[in-house]
């Protein structure tokens, strides 16, 4: 689902009242930064909804306690070093500052540049999806081979792209802002 899409679906959601309100001089603009802001956020409970499903999958593979004792030392590595990193990316993503920002808040977010975030956030989406085969295509794989170390390290670097997504994501987010 594309930016755009996340955007009509919230619009598409909008009760009677709000289609009225939206009438109201002043009030549609009001309005419209509230709908960006919503679709901000389902698009990044998306990323973190798909980062948490290639967690269970992964998890999964390791359910049975006989599977991780079978992981030599770098293995164990490879293992927590997934876990870790997941965990870590997950919660930056789902604690990120909202694309467009409150007119009370401290970080203002200028209107016309806000599709800039919302590009980004996309390519959030498709790198935790891709995050996501890949831990399952590793799942296939027996834990412990050479073949299994390699899609393991894969599987990392992906993460950690994400990881480098989000810090572009608040660099973005600190070059929009501005006066209000």
């Amino acid at each position: 689902m594309s930016e755009k899409d996340y955007l009509e679906k919230v619009k598409g959601e909008r009760t009677l009242l709000e289609k009225i309100m939206s009438y109201i001089p002043g009030y549609r603009g009001y309005k419209e930064k509230e709908l960006r802001r919503e679709s901000d956020r389902l698009v990044r409970m998306e990323v973190v909804n798909r980062l948490k499903a290639a967690k269970m999958d992964f998890r999964r593979a390791f359910a049975n306690p006989s599977a991780v004792q079978k992981l030599s030392g770098d293995d164990t590595y490879r293992f927590e070093a997934f876990n870790a990193r997941i965990d870590r990316v997950t919660q930056r993503i789902d604690r990120a500052v909202a694309g467009y920002a409150g007119m009370f808040d401290a970080v203002k977010v200028k209107e016309n540049k806000l599709d800039a975030v919302l590009r980004h956030d996309l390519s959030l989406i498709e790198k935790a999806e891709a995050v996501k085969a890949s831990v399952k295509k590793t799942n296939q794989i027996e834990a412990g081979t050479e073949e299994w170390r390699a899609a393991m390290d894969a599987v990392i670097a992906e993460i950690e792209e994400l990881d480098k997504l989000v810090d572009e994501r608040a660099e973005i987010l600190r070059g929009l802002g501005g006066e209000a």
